[in-house]
């Protein structure tokens, strides 16, 4: 970045602070903080000030006004003395913080396949089941829950309870470890026996009624022993359970509805899936009465489909999070301060509530900057849409762009101040 431009960009974030209404954490005085400048190294090098506190709100704001930093970040933790070094801080406890990032979402290809735009909503997607998980398996409110959009690729998810300041780094991996993985499959399917007072256990061919009697009690057919084996379930008494049965039958619906050859690809894709199994489970997505047994979690009663089988099916579909887990287990993370801004987007950490998430869209929300007009030359190709307009430029260009969209591009590195 040219000395012409690291100026304009600082002014520019300068103004902001002189005017924005900064969020400070609850028991700021008490957090370590950190600040990147645009300094002489910026952005070749980001050089951290870390190890900084402040006593009064007045002294803060007065920091971010005059330094106008790239990046502005403050500690996961409490200390009894912040601004000492780490083995002298004197650790109380830690707010426990969920980072989905898209690096920890997209595949490389889908890296270079996807817009800017487009990531960002799959990031989102991600953290809605994040936020379903911190609800429904473990217990937290929608008032616990601090919601924000990093600024750049991802989100956010901060809890700052008094039940989870005490947890440990071990503790913490689990958590992640637990929506990242879940319980072995083996825990939720199971062959449930059915008493049926001792007598032999029978299952219809047609139907897949499972009966003592050698004539089907519902369509008359003959029925075949099953060797006093029990009825496959899946179970759905719990929140993993329910998630594990939802994933599959979404997971079917879109099987029914995809054209032949492409659903037995995507079914070959599974382990002791093949061709002719492939063709059978696609009728059952599209058999009505098949996929009521399923959405009961009656597995037994699909033909044709052992339990090793389904087994793999489910741990293919099944819902996960890919959080970044070492953000969440270190409990002396730094993290970004919300209504900041990042100084690789010129974009800000935006503060978000639960109910309205949904309808956050971060390149028109986060958007802080005007629409005057801002000569830009450009250094790579970049195209991005911001505040509902599209903004496309190439290696060499000499654009005008709004103000907006030039800090983003110049903050992506994609130009220089002209």
């Amino acid at each position: 970045m040219k000395e012409e431009t690291r100026i304009f960009v600082k002014s520019k974030f300068k103004e902001y602070y002189s005017r924005a209404r900064i969020e400070l954490p609850k028991d700021f005085w008490m957090r370590e903080w950190g600040f990147v400048l645009f300094d002489q190294y910026f952005p070749t090098k980001l050089v951290m000030r870390r190890h900084k506190s402040f006593t009064t709100k007045d002294d803060l704001m007065h920091y971010l006004g005059e330094n106008a930093p790239a990046h502005a970040y403050y500690s996961s933790a409490l200390y009894q003395y912040p601004a000492a070094d780490m083995a002298k801080k004197g650790w109380i406890g830690s707010d426990l913080i969920f980072d989905l990032d898209a690096d920890h979402i997209l595949s490389e290809a889908e890296f270079r396949r996807y817009s800017y735009e487009e990531m960002l909503e799959r990031v989102k997607e991600e953290t809605v089941k994040l936020i379903d998980f911190l609800i429904n398996d473990f217990g937290f409110g929608e008032e616990d829950i601090e919601l924000v959009f990093s600024g750049s690729r991802g989100y956010h998810i901060h809890i700052k309870t008094d039940e989870v300041r005490g947890l440990g780094s071990r503790e913490r991996r689990e958590i992640v470890d637990y929506m990242g993985r879940g319980p072995d499959i083996d825990v939720f399917l199971i062959d449930k026996a059915i008493d049926y007072g001792g007598e032999e256990l029978r299952k219809c061919l047609y139907c897949n009624k499972i009966t003592k009697n050698k004539i089907c009690p519902i369509c008359r057919r003959d029925t075949i022993s099953l060797g006093g084996r029990g009825d496959l379930r899946l179970l759905t008494h719990g929140a993993w359970d329910k998630r594990l049965l939802k994933g599959l039958i979404d997971f079917l619906h879109e099987i029914a509805e995809m054209e032949e050859e492409k659903a037995i690809n995507v079914l070959k894709k599974i382990g002791g899936v093949g061709g002719e199994r492939a063709r059978a489970l696609i009728g059952v997505a599209k058999d009505g009465m098949s996929m009521e047994r399923i959405e009961e979690g009656k597995l037994g009663q699909i033909s044709g489909f052992p339990q090793s089988v389904w087994q793999k099916i489910i741990k293919s579909v099944r819902v996960r999070i890919d959080t970044d887990a070492p953000v969440t287990a270190d409990i002396k993370r730094l993290i970004r301060l919300p209504t900041s801004l990042h100084g690789k987007s010129s974009l800000e950490v935006k503060p978000l509530r639960i109910e309205t998430f949904r309808e956050f869209d971060p390149v028109e929300d986060a958007v802080v900057f005007g629409d005057s007009p801002v000569e830009i030359r450009v250094v790579r190709d970049s195209s991005i849409k911001l505040k509902g307009a599209r903004y496309k430029v190439e290696e060499g260009e000499i654009a005008s762009v709004p103000e907006h969209a030039a800090l983003y591009f110049i903050c992506r590195g994609v130009a220089e101040i002209k």
